[in-house]
């Protein structure tokens, strides 16, 4: 999939989130097109692991070992990738965590990690990029959302309340540091493969679910939404600013 090269080249990328899913699959496109990235979350093994993937193949990539539910790794993480690489280019928040109840199961503690994850950590890390950004004149932050920040499902409403707020902060960012050379934007993906859908007992129990939730009548796949990250945080997506791109085969439709 694609036939474009250096689209990213000697951009520094902060990524939350690369051990596994959507994470990783961006960090080793982004390095795949030059850019210069910076992996993060709480599995340093496998954190470090997709380092070496993208150090064989030529790439350049480090990996900080962050829990992003604590502002003061967010902190460090972005003034790492300033310390090591001079500025920072592109954001992207990846970070998730979704409990898989009903609302009225969920606990206060349960509350707590979801917003701390999905959109604190956003907040935070946007804030502390944005800091460096204005100051040079430049960046672009990417934010991982999700269909639910529009649709609704049961089991998954504590999860999409966060994703919602996220379309809002995507707007606001973009709003009011447009006129400072920063863009910001969205994607929003549908089902994946990444993750539980990865078991195939997982995908044959919901397969009839898939099949009746997506109009396109299967997963998407985290080369895709890879893809369509590329796109928005490249310089042929300029004159997109507050954008939320569906990568979803049309869940949102129905």
């Amino acid at each position: 999939m694609g036939t474009y090269k250096d689209i990213l080249k000697d951009k520094v990328v902060v990524i939350t989130g690369t051990t596994s899913g959507i994470g990783k699959e961006m960090a080793k496109l982004f390095a795949s097109q030059g850019a210069k990235v910076v992996g993060s979350g709480r599995r340093e093994e496998l954190g470090q692991e997709v380092v070496r993937d993208i150090k064989y193949s030529g790439g350049e990539a480090i990996f900080v070992k962050t829990d992003v539910t604590d502002p003061s790794q967010i902190e460090n993480l972005i003034e790492t990738a300033v310390k090591t690489y001079g500025h920072i280019d592109i954001l992207v928040n990846n970070a998730a965590y979704e409990p898989n109840k009903l609302f009225i199961d969920n606990t206060y503690e349960d509350y707590r990690k979801v917003i701390d994850t999905n959109l604190g950590s956003y907040v935070m890390a946007s804030i502390y990029a944005l800091r460096h950004m204005k100051a040079q004149g430049h960046g672009k932050i990417l934010n991982i959302n999700s269909v639910t920040a529009v649709q609704q499902v049961p089991g998954v409403g504590m999860y999409s309340l966060a994703k919602a707020a996220i379309t809002n902060l995507t707007k606001v960012i973009a709003l009011e540091n447009a006129k400072d050379g920063i863009r910001c934007n969205e994607i929003n993906p549908g089902l994946i493969l990444a993750g539980e859908f990865e078991k195939p007992e997982v995908r044959e129990w919901a397969k009839d679910a898939i099949e009746k939730m997506t109009p396109v009548g299967r997963l998407g796949t985290v080369e895709e939404i890879a893809h369509a990250a590329l796109y928005l945080l490249s310089d042929e997506a300029d004159f997109c600013n507050g954008t939320s791109l569906f990568v979803d085969g049309g869940r949102r439709l129905i």
